[in-house]
Parts: C-alpha cells; structure tokens; sequence
C-alpha cells in the first residue's frame, strides 16, 4: 500500500466502469477508453503480459523525453468487451499496489492523436527559462496541476475529452469533464508557460509528499496509527502551521510533521507548544526550544492508537 493515498474502496473498478457507461449514455457513444498509467512507480510493470498488450503508446513517444519513456505516462486501452472491463481494471489496479499512477481517460480521439495533443504540456517553462517534466499520470497532483492551469489553458487541454476519471487519496472517484472535441485547436506555445507565483504554489503543493517521503525512508512506524490519506492530512495541515510560526528550514519543518504524526491532533493548542511556537515567531531556534518542552507536553499529547 502506498503511504499516502489510501486503498481503492470495494467496487470502486464498478463505479469507474458505471461512470464510462454513463458518458456513453449522455451522448459520447463514440469515443476511446484509456488508462493513463505513470511507469515511474514501477518501471517493469507494463513489460509483462497481460499490461503489455494494452499499451497503445507513452505520451513521451516522438518528444525530447524519449529517453526516459520507461517512466513516462502510458495510455492502455481497455478490453473491447465491457463484461471484461471491470475485472481487468480491478486487477490492473492491484498489480500497482496501491500506487497513485492511475486514471481513466474517455476521448474523442483515439491514442496518438491524444498524446501529440497533450505534448506541449509536458514541460513547464518557468520564467528563468528553465523546464520541469510535469507528472500527468501522478494522481497526487494531477488535481494540482488542472487546478494551477489558467481557464483558457485547462478548456484547451481537457478539448479533447469527455471524462477524466480520477480515484484521489481517499478513495473518491471524481471527474474532469472536456468538450470532446474530435478537432482541439493548436495552442501558441511549445512548453507550458508557468509564470513564478504558479511555479511557487506547485513546489508548495509537493512539499508534505517530500516530507511524508523523506519520513517514511527512516521511520515508518510513524504512519501506522492511520489511513495513508489522514496521513497527508495532518502532515500538510501542520507544514501550514510551520509556515506561519516561522519555522522554515527543511530539518524543523521536517521534524514538526513527524511531531503532527507521533503526536495528537491538538498538540499546537497545548500551552507549552503555544510558548514554543511564540518564542519561534520572536526569532527564537526551534531545535532549542523544543528540546526543553516539558515531560507532561509529551505524555498528554500522545496520540492514541
């Protein structure tokens, strides 16, 4: 199991299904179901029968990433039959071991045309020139990503596509509907421009899942006494709460959500922690200030399994 996204529900792979059926119904009979599965979770994944003879293309094929299709976004076709769907997604989703590589694409266009579609979004441009791979398939950002485009840039890139299916962190399914466009119009840029106050939110996003990362390498008991998705919860709640007391070199901000996770929920509201975080705020060091807390902070605010 992934450490930060939780389990696909019982019957999830059903409502997926349901949910493709449904687009169909509302008028978008002709269309092309997809996988869109992100190989860098797990490289040899799609090497292997039966995954191997779904895949239609990496959206890295006739790109400058070429070099590293093997970790690139790969679009699978689901089986023609619909009474076969269902089980084939379900155990697709368990050979990825709960990984958030992932979601479902219902398109007006068929693979190629798709990816070639999607090529001038995957890299980012920053205002310093410099590029950056984005992660479509990831769909721990994915939501990010939609989120951080611009309306005409997010109409543009969803064209093409009747629903986007997506399962997030605790286990909902929700949806990206496009246009269905069998004919998406060109865009005026090779690269996705990323202006510095976008470019600054995405790095913001992605911290608590470094920091859950980083954690997880060292200490991994610490992510037992919850759901993976409760878990991304309180880290990122908490680095929220480091930000605004001032704590802000990667060590503390890393120690305080390992704090956030050993710790109860209101461990911040103790008055001890409060004098902690002041002092912060006054400029004071964190390592220091809380080597001295007091040991009845740590016994009433044990989290309890």
């Amino acid at each position: 199991m992934y450490f930060a996204v939780n389990p696909w529900p019982p019957g999830t792979h059903e409502r997926l299904i349901a949910a493709l059926q449904s687009f169909r119904e509302q008028g978008a009979a002709t269309g092309y179901t997809y996988v869109l599965l992100d190989a860098s979770f797990d490289q040899t994944l799609l090497t292997v029968s039966p995954w191997r003879r779904h895949v239609e293309c990496t959206l890295y094929d006739d790109t400058r990433l070429v070099g590293l299709k093997a970790v690139a976004p790969h679009l699978l076709r689901l089986p023609a039959e619909l009474e076969k769907q269902a089980a084939w997604l379900k155990e697709l989703a368990e050979a990825c071991s709960g990984k958030p590589m992932l979601s479902l694409l219902y398109s007006a266009i068929p693979a190629q045309a798709l990816a070639a579609h999607f090529r001038t979004y995957l890299l980012a441009r920053t205002e310093d020139s410099l590029e950056w791979p984005v992660r479509w398939g990831d769909t721990r950002v994915l939501p990010t990503l939609l989120a951080t485009m611009t309306a005409a840039e997010r109409e543009h890139f969803l064209a093409p596509i009747h629903g986007w299916l997506c399962i997030d962190r605790t286990g909902e399914v929700f949806n990206w509907p496009g246009v269905g466009s069998q004919n998406p119009a060109s865009v005026d840029f090779d690269c996705w421009p990323l202006d510095d106050a976008r470019f600054s939110c995405l790095i913001g996003e992605a911290e608590a899942d470094a920091v859950i990362g980083a954690l997880h390498d060292t200490q991994p008991d610490l992510f037992d006494m919850q759901e993976p998705a409760a878990n991304y919860a309180c880290v990122k709640k908490h680095l929220a709460i480091a930000s605004q007391n001032g704590i802000e070199g990667v060590g503390a901000r890393r120690h305080f959500a390992m704090l956030a996770l050993m710790l109860n929920d209101e461990f911040t509201e103790h008055p001890a922690m409060q004098r902690v975080l002041k002092a912060i705020r006054e400029g004071a060091d964190y390592a220091a200030e809380v080597a001295v807390l007091p040991a009845e902070f740590w016994r009433q605010t044990e989290r309890k399994i």
